[in-house]
């Protein structure tokens, strides 16, 4: 077994890793076994430090200076884990465990690297040429019972909404417990994120508010942005060119979450979602980000309390809904899209990370198809305040995190000039945005306001309306959708008050500060009244 003190130099200095791990007190190997060509697949334990008892997955080999070094990326790794996928191998480890290589019966008869920026990601990822053919070689550092990517990958094989599966391989721990997912290689789908072209249009936008060399109009002027019809009408001639794209990719989740469905749950019936479980760890979960906002959170108080009376009215609103409408199904779901997990020409799903793969699987009932319209319309919420951040802040010569956080009560403390620059750039966002909603969330992929439970108008301190993805109020998944962002929200609350982004977390006040309101908002900036 290869000693700490090599370990502890490579893992001490590795970029790639997160800082918790980085900061722990020592690394200790569990297991290991030989990949050939002097490549050695170390599984590694940290110990202390804030990321304590998490698992690493560490292909190495020794250098020219006889020191470790990371074999992620190399020719002799990738080449050596592919070649055992095809021929379907298994190498026994150290203490008696093993690593199992499977692949779907594809050759790889000539094997060789391409040229690959990849980027910053948390994974090792290569592209290779297999038989002429591009593909990817994903090597995952962090190792645990939720990365089930290779097994979604391969139950999905030949669908058409993700890529190809090539192979995985895995090690089974001594005595044949649970295998824990080492890597995967899937065809290379060339194409961008649909966040690409949603930026590329929104940020064509802003040229289109300039009313003369003075600057932007002031909203609610008596020009053809002015109102909110004016405003509306411009934002959705402006999208035309997606509008169709959009209602594709809006169709393409539809058949991936039926696929999912038939291939996942082999025919069983889909079991009720635990609804009173998720809102009472919500409710939990509230009032714990409450408690830390009173301690000293960098942002507004006034917004604070806001956010979070209006958050508590929610969960109350919620369990008078759910005790109206009964149960609710659940069914399999990508887990944790975002927009650059939607690919969009042609339409393809990346980085899948399924709650459960199975009927038999825990996680299978706390997951629905909402979950995943419902994280990409906070996806939206974060780009376009995003967007409207910086452009508002080009405009006024500022830093884009003032602007946000004016944003949190419509710039009540700025000049007459600076605040119309503001409440017009965000109020255009707010619109773009549920345009966007409309044509990809919503189930006939019209245009409008996306579907929303509310309005996503300006409320009467400057926040926006989490605008919901999907059908409007009313309809009979409306109080799960509800559910599901309420949850999405405060997760992603409490990771931005964990990792200290107060810009962050201002656009999630934003959203959160029109939630508990039993009618929708006017779609009115009431900021300016």
């Amino acid at each position: 077994m290869t000693s700490d003190t090599q370990l502890h130099e490579l893992l001490r200095g590795a970029a790639r890793l997160p800082e918790d791990v980085r900061r722990a007190d020592r690394y200790t190997p569990i297991d290991e076994a030989p990949l050939g060509s002097d490549t050695t697949l170390f599984l590694v334990s940290v110990v202390g430090g804030p990321a304590h008892g998490r698992l690493l997955f560490v292909p190495a080999h020794t250098d020219m200076t006889g020191r470790l070094a990371d074999a992620q990326g190399s020719e002799a790794f990738d080449l050596a884990c592919v070649r055992l996928m095809a021929a379907g191998g298994r190498i026994p480890t150290a203490r008696g465990g093993h690593v199992e290589f499977r692949g779907g019966g594809a050759t790889a008869r000539a094997v060789s690297l391409l040229p690959f920026a990849q980027g910053w990601s948390s994974n090792s990822l290569s592209l290779l040429d297999i038989d002429g053919r591009p593909h990817l070689h994903k090597a995952y550092r962090t190792l645990g019972a939720e990365v089930r990517e290779p097994e979604l990958l391969r139950l999905m094989n030949g669908s058409g909404h993700t890529p190809r599966w090539f192979g995985d391989y895995g090690y089974v721990p001594p005595g044949g417990a649970e295998r824990l997912a080492l890597g995967v290689v899937y065809t290379y789908t060339p194409g961008s994120g649909i966040d690409t072209p949603l930026r590329a249009n929104l940020r064509a936008l802003w040229p289109r508010l300039t009313g003369d060399a003075t600057g932007p109009r002031e909203p609610g002027g008596a020009d053809d942005t002015g109102g909110s019809g004016g405003l509306d009408g411009l934002v959705r001639e402006h999208l035309a060119p997606l509008a169709d794209p959009l209602r594709t990719a809006r169709s393409f989740l539809d058949g991936f979450h039926e696929e999912l469905r038939t291939r996942l749950g082999r025919g069983t019936p889909l079991p009720d979602y635990p609804i009173e479980r998720v809102l009472r760890t919500a409710e939990e979960r509230c009032h714990a980000l409450a408690e830390r906002a009173r301690e000293g959170v960098e942002l507004p108080p006034p917004a604070l309390e806001k956010a979070f009376c209006s958050l508590t009215s929610e969960i109350e609103l919620l369990r008078a809904a759910f005790d109206a409408t009964g149960t609710h199904p659940a069914g399999p779901c990508h887990g944790d899209l975002h927009l650059s997990h939607l690919l969009w020409d042609p339409p393809r799903l990346i980085d899948i990370s399924t709650p459960g793969t199975g009927p038999d699987q825990p996680g299978w009932a706390e997951q629905s198809p909402l979950e995943d319209l419902v994280a990409l319309g906070r996806a939206l919420e974060y780009f376009s305040a995003d967007e409207a951040a910086y452009e508002s802040a080009r405009l006024l010569g500022a830093d884009s995190t003032e602007t946000m956080l004016a944003s949190l009560d419509g710039g009540a403390d700025m000049p007459p000039r600076e605040r119309s620059v503001l409440l017009l750039v965000f109020e255009a966002a707010d619109r773009w945005r549920r345009q966007v909603a409309g044509l990809l969330l919503t189930r006939d992929g019209s245009e409008g306001p996306g579907g929303s439970n509310r309005s996503g108008g300006t409320d009467g301190s400057g926040g926006t309306g989490g605008t919901f993805a999907g059908p409007e109020r009313g309809l009979p998944d409306e109080p799960l959708r509800r559910l599901l962002y309420l949850r999405r929200l405060l997760h992603e609350l409490d990771y931005n008050f964990a990792h200290a982004r107060p810009y962050h977390a201002a656009i999630d006040l934003r959203h959160a500060m029109a939630l508990g309101l039993p009618s929708p908002l006017p779609l009115t900036l009431t900021t300016r009244t």
